[in-house]
Order: C-alpha cells, then sequence, then structure tokens
C-alpha cells in the first residue's frame, strides 16, 4: 500500500487511543495487585505513577493527566475502606472527613502530576537530544510525584505528618535510584520502539485495517457487545465469591459486623477491576494481532503498481459495504459508483513505452485517492479502468467538481503533445441493486461517453431523478 493512501489513513483514525486504552489498562491492573504498591507502615509506597510518566513519554500531557486521574481515582478507591491505616485514609473522600481536600489529594494531584511529566517530555522530545532529556524527565518523574502528594497532604492534612520537605525522606531511600534506572529505562526503550519503522508500520496496518471496517463492517458494535459480556461474566463471578464468602463464614459460625461485609465487596470489586484490565489487556493484544494479520492478507491483494485494491478485493470489500450501507429517505439513494477508462492509453505505452503507461496509472490512482478516498473504496479492474464505490451522499455538482479536478491532474501529465484524458461513467447507488449490477449499469455509462468522444462523463438518468 502507498504512504499517501496510509497518510490519509492515519488522519481519519484515532490510533492514539488504542494505546490511552493499554495504558489505562495497565494502570489500573497495578493499582489493583501488588505490582503497583508496597505497604510499609504506616503508608503505602506506590510505583504505580510509572504507567502515567510512560502514557507522558509515548502520547502527551492530555493524555498522561487521563492515565493520572485513573491512578488517582484507583489509589482513592484503596483507600475507601475500614481496614486501611491512618496514613492512606486521608485519600477517601469517606474515610477522611475531608470530601474534598481528598478528592484533590487523590485525583488533583496525580492529573497534574500527569500534565507536567506529559508537557516536560514534549519538551524533551522536541529537544536537540531527546533521549537525555526523557531520561532527566523519567529519573525526576517519581520526585514530582512526590512532592506533589506531600504539599497536598500538608496543605490539607497537617496531621499527617507529611509536607513538601517530606520528598527529601523519599530521595534519601534505598529505592529511589533503582526505580529511576527502572523508569529510565522503561521510558527509553518504549520512545525507542515509538521512533522504529517496525512501530510506524503497526501502526499503520492498524489504522488501515480500523478504516476497512468502518467501511464494510459493524466491527466496533461487535467489539463492545463482546466486553459487556465479559463485564457482566467477571462481575457475575464477583458477586458469586462474596455471597460465598458470606455463607461460610456464616457455616463455622463467623458473624460479619457490616464494617466487615463492607470490607470484602470492597475487596471483591479490587478482584473485579483486576481481572477487567487483565482481561481487556489480552483481548487488546489479540485485536492488534489479528489487524496486523489482516493487513497483511489485504496488502497482498492489492494492485501491485497502483495500490489500490485489484478487481477482486474491490468486488469483495463493495459488496459487504453495500450491505452495511444505510439507506434512508424518500430516495433510498447513499452513494454513487464511479468507473473511469483513459482515452487511447494503448498509444501512450505504444508510443512512449509501458514504463511512461505505468507513471500514467499511478498518477491516475494516486489522485483517485486523493479526491475519494475519504469517501469510499477505490480499485483497479484491470489495465486502464478504474472504479470508485463511494458511501456518502455526494450531489452532481460536487461529483463534477472533483471529476473537474481529476481530469484537470490528467491534463498536466507530461507523456506526449496531447493531453491526457479519461472518460467516466457515473451511476448513483440504490438499495436494490449488487455491486455487480452498479457495475454493469456504469460500463454502460462508460460506454456513452466513449461514444460521445475524449475527455466525457456521463451521469445515470437516475441521478437526475435523485437531484430532482
Amino acid at each position: 500500500m502507498s504512504r499517501s493512501y496510509s497518510a490519509k489513513t492515519r488522519k481519519r483514525m484515532p490510533s492514539r487511543l488504542y494505546l490511552l486504552w493499554a495504558m489505562i489498562s495497565i494502570e489500573l491492573l497495578m493499582s489493583f495487585s501488588s505490582l503497583g504498591y508496597i505497604h510499609i507502615d504506616p503508608i503505602s509506597l506506590t510505583f504505580a505513577y510509572i504507567p502515567v510518566l510512560l502514557t507522558g513519554c509515548l502520547m502527551g500531557p492530555r493524555e498522561a493527566a487521563a492515565v493520572g486521574a485513573v491512578f488517582g481515582l484507583a489509589s482513592m478507591w484503596k483507600a475507601s475502606a475500614f481496614y486501611v491505616g491512618a496514613g492512606d485514609a486521608v485519600f477517601s473522600p469517606f474515610m477522611s472527613g475531608k470530601p474534598l481536600a481528598s478528592l484533590i489529594l487523590s485525583v488533583g494531584t496525580r492529573t497534574l502530576f500527569g500534565f507536567i511529566t506529559g508537557l516536560l517530555y514534549q519538551g524533551a522530545k522536541k529537544s536537540r537530544h531527546p533521549v537525555a532529556g526523557i531520561l532527566a524527565v523519567s529519573t525526576v518523574g517519581r520526585v514530582i510525584h512526590t512532592f506533589l502528594v506531600y504539599t497536598c497532604m500538608g496543605l490539607f492534612f497537617p496531621e499527617s505528618g507529611r509536607n513538601a520537605a517530606s520528598t527529601l525522606n523519599d530521595i534519601r531511600r534505598w529505592d529511589f535510584l533503582l526505580f529511576a534506572v527502572i523508569v529510565d529505562v522503561l521510558a527509553v526503550l518504549c520512545y525507542l520502539f515509538q521512533q522504529s519503522d517496525q512501530a510506524r508500520d503497526l501502526k499503520h496496518r492498524i489504522e488501515t485495517v480500523d478504516h476497512l471496517h468502518s467501511l464494510v463492517m459493524q466491527h466496533k458494535k461487535r467489539m463492545s457487545g463482546l466486553i459487556a459480556l465479559l463485564v457482566f461474566a467477571i462481575g457475575s463471578v464477583a458477586v458469586y465469591f462474596t455471597n460465598r464468602i458470606g455463607q461460610v463464614m456464616s457455616w463455622y459460625g463467623i458473624h460479619l459486623t457490616e464494617e466487615t461485609s463492607y470490607d470484602l465487596v470492597h475487596l471483591q470489586i479490587q478482584f473485579f477491576l483486576g481481572i477487567i484490565s487483565l482481561v481487556f489487556l489480552v483481548l487488546l493484544v489479540i485485536s492488534l494481532y489479528q489487524k496486523n494479520y489482516n493487513c497483511l492478507y489485504y496488502e497482498a491483494r492489492l494492485d501491485g503498481l497502483t495500490g489500490i485494491p485489484g478487481r477482486s478485493l474491490f468486488f469483495q470489500m463493495g459488496e459487504q459495504m453495500l450491505t452495511n450501507m444505510n439507506f434512508s429517505g424518500h430516495s433510498k439513494m447513499a452513494g454513487c459508483f464511479i468507473i473511469l477508462d483513459l482515452d487511447d492509453f494503448k498509444e501512450i505505452n505504444d508510443c512512449f513505452g509501458h514504463p511512461a503507461g505505468d507513471q500514467v496509472l499511478k498518477a491516475v490512482a494516486d489522485q483517485l485517492k486523493n479526491l475519494f478516498d475519504a469517501n469510499g473504496i477505490l480499485g483497479r479492474l484491470g489495465g486502464d479502468e478504474f472504479v470508485a464505490l463511494i458511501h456518502e451522499p455526494l450531489s452532481r455538482t460536487e461529483l463534477e467538481q472533483k471529476i473537474e479536478s481529476l481530469k484537470e491532474h490528467l491534463h498536466q501529465l507530461q507523456t506526449r503533445q496531447e493531453k491526457v484524458t479519461c472518460s467516466i461513467g457515473v451511476i448513483p447507488i440504490e438499495k436494490q441493486y449488487s455491486i455487480d449490477e452498479l457495475y454493469r449499469s456504469a460500463d454502460r455509462l462508460l460506454y456513452e461517453a466513449k461514444k460521445k468522444g475524449k475527455n466525457q462523463s456521463v451521469f445515470g438518468y437516475r441521478f437526475e431523478d435523485h437531484e430532482q
């Protein structure tokens, strides 16, 4: 597939969302497992801030702030239990007695932490030595997080004994240098991989498949349904075990207080969220692997010269698109089918050679991509015959403007003294027509355009009916 095609695809696809959801899932997994917390009485030492830093390094301040907010919400929930120590209770609006202060401490400081580090990473990547800048930001990341949290604790919870000056105690800890090295290595490796050709190719393939799914399949609805089903199933398991724990304790004569029952449910919800994040990560990895495989299969079926679908692939995708198109309104028209054939193309090959003819074909394909790729799918059926299936309703005026732009571009090609021209047939897409029937109808219009002479366009009579 050509890079011009992928560039347009990248503009349409929210590919960064995959990475953002992955980082949110990793953050939840670390927050609700021993991967992210080490308990040292009277407070918990956390290194669940690492996904926030990596998000800032790979994406930017807004995304890092979002992951930071998730980190804060998870921290707030973990602190909202009766079994937590006094040092952790200040993070919970339900346990601290100062709801707003705890919300700022838990969520506000972590959101601000993500935004600040995201800005620092952004500046580091624009510097002359981005790797050195990333190392510097990663090294001070824990200091920034600790400073924000302790400063907020000093302002709102002075009784905790923590304030901005306590940050120095954290820097002196034995594990500070070890954590800094781990974060530095992770950040640099992630950055280098993001800049690699392998990462760019993977991103291109994922976005290509997403674009195709948006055209021919209701993929998002199916994936949303699967995720909802998994959430329901895991939730049912969590509720089942919560009830069983109560029954077992009652069987052995252990009667639970309301606080104990609450804490058990609280732990089960943490377990539920941790499993959900793990399952989502697994699904995401499987989905991305499948997208990568599908794109390789798709690219293998593209026309080798122009980088657009060949005959078989175009008709397969076109039939799927027609199946999923929304035909609404009285006219039941939802787009159009365009067929294009170059005038006297054989003479170009005979007079100037096949390389010159190939350049013309590539130019036609590139211009079709620029004009119609955002509105549908393209295809090269063979030789100098091109087609486009447009899934968006375009008026005749809009189509004529695009066709005129295409013709003007062809006129600029320098292959001979005469201008390169083409003949075009356009027919509206209607609900009762298959892709084969649309092709045959458009081909008849192309034949009429050829009979009228060179550089002609013929619109089907039903197009005029729909315009009226």
